[in-house]
Order: C-alpha cells, then structure tokens, then sequence
C-alpha cells in the first residue's frame, strides 16, 4: 500500500514540479508570442495575396462576361490560400511544441479510410465543383435554373461558387445553399441573348399591310429607347387566325436573361401605339341560344 501512496505521490510531484520553476512559465510565455507572431503572419500573407488575386483579375476584366468570371476564380483561389496558409501554420506550432506532424497526418490516414465511405458524398462534392469552375459552367452572377434528375430544385442568382457548395439567390428572396453533387442539370440563362416573343390580336376588319407597316416603323423606334433590346424587334408575320381575329407575332432579341422583360415592354409599347393609332383589337362574338331542341 505505501508503494502504491509513493508510485501516486512521485506522479504527482513530476507533474507539479515544472510549474514551480521560473523558466517554465518564461518558455510557455515564449511559445504563446511565437503562436501570435505566426497568427499575425498569416493573417497578411493572406491579405498581400487576396490583393494580388483581386489585382491580377482586374486586369483581366474587359467585359461583363469576364468581370464574372474574374470574380468566381478570384473567389475561389482566395479560398484556396487560405486554406494552406492555415494548415502550414497549424503544423509549423505543432512542430515547434514537439508534436509529430508526420505521425499526425499518417493517423488521420487511418481514420481516412475508416472514414472515407462516409465521406464520398463530400469528396464528389468538392469534384463537382472544381468541373462547375473550371468547365465555366456558370459564374457569380449569372442566373440559373437547377434540377435534379428532372425534378426543379432553384431558381435564381448564383450568389458565391464554394468548392462544396454554391449559394443561390431566388428572386422572391431565399438563399439556397445547395452541395455541388446535387446540380445534376444546370440551366444557364446569363450565357447567351435571349428572344422576346409576344402574340398580338388585332381585329379581323384592320388591314393586315397597313397594320404590319406602322407597327415596323414604330418597332425601330424601341431599339434606341431600351438598351436590352440587342437589335430591332421584328414583325415574324400572321402566327394564327380565328373567327373575329388574326394574331400577329413579334420577336426581340435581348440581352442575356432579359427574355421576360423584354416581352412585357413589348406588350406595353405595342398596346399604347395601337390605341393611339386607333388600331382594334377583336372583340368577343357573342351568341345566343334559345334553347329549343331542332326537330
């Protein structure tokens, strides 16, 4: 039993001794100024080199499409440094405190494999994301529409691109964050100029060459007065008729993702310049029946 008291006692001693000694608290105190010197030392190396990042893209911005681009790749290679800069920080201190780096790394790749089924999922995440970059499948700023095996998922703004996730901004307001795996099907309508298509009914007694040449003076006159009309919106011709109408179609190109609002100014323009040309749109026929059965 007084062995056992000692073995405990001589343990304790070793472990409360060192605390006891000046030099002790002078070496944690030296360790915990080396922690901040390496701390502060990241902190602007990571700044001098997101400048640098956000310098060299901005050289390289010479339209819309390439302002875009620029800042999902800047995103992501800031991401990228900070990440090595922090883990060569982490196991710099390690090191310095006598803690084996290498027998840290060689365990968690023990637990990396006892891990790893669990993981697959984030690791096709991540590859998803790299192939989103660099495939130049859509950039911060566009606007997309997601699905998964057909189903619809979002809508809206790409707001950041991460390397395991990308965060989308509806137009009603919600932000989704949705993992990179998931985007099995990705519309892009940022990509290329859009086309504007409207359906017009006008009266079946209105002459149809008269009515189609004031409305193509008219039209030309909409590409100067609304930059996202790409060129002048067209008269496509007579798309159907019906008893009391026939139904003219008109066409726009737009500017990327402006399909929508290029076809509600269209409609605006295209009804005020007819009700100031004093051009009639149909009017319903009505019929009567008096309900007597033939005989």
């Amino acid at each position: 039993m007084n062995t056992f008291w000692n073995t405990m006692q001589g343990v304790f001693n070793s472990l409360v001794e060192p605390f006891t000694k000046p030099e002790t608290y002078a070496m944690i105190l030296n360790k915990l100024i080396m922690i901040v010197i390496y701390v502060v030392v990241a902190m602007i190396i990571i700044n001098l080199v997101n400048k640098s990042i956000d310098q060299f893209f901005k050289l390289q911005n010479r339209n819309a499409h390439g302002r875009k681009r620029s800042h999902t790749l800047s995103a992501m290679l800031k991401n990228i440094v900070r990440y090595v800069v922090w883990f060569i920080v982490l196991t710099t201190i390690l090191g310095k405190f006598g803690i084996s780096v290498t027998g840290l790394l060689a365990g968690a790749g023990v637990v990396g494999l006892a891990i790893g089924f669990g993981a697959q999922t984030i690791v096709k995440d991540i590859i998803t994301g790299f192939f989103i970059i660099f495939e130049n499948q859509f950039d911060v700023g566009d606007y997309v529409k997601i699905n998964l095996n057909g189903a619809p998922i979002t809508e809206g703004t790409v707001q950041s691109i991460g390397i395991r996730s990308t965060r989308i901004h509806a137009y009603t307001g919600e932000l989704t964050v949705l993992p990179n795996s998931v985007m099995s099907e990705i519309t892009n309508f940022s990509i290329s100029n859009g086309k504007a298509l409207i359906e017009v009914p006008i009266a079946m007694e209105e002459n149809v060459d008269k009515v189609e040449s004031k409305l193509k003076d008219f039209l030309e006159s909409l590409h100067s007065n609304y930059f996202i009309f790409v060129s002048k919106p067209e008269i496509l011709g007579i798309e159907d008729l019906t008893g009391n109408a026939y139904i003219m179609k008109i066409a726009a190109e737009t500017t990327p993702n402006n399909t929508v609002p290029g076809a509600r100014i269209l409609r605006k323009e295209v009804a005020n310049f007819l009700n100031q040309e004093g051009i009639k749109s149909p009017t319903p026929i009505m019929m009567q029946f008096n309900g007597q059965k033939s005989q």
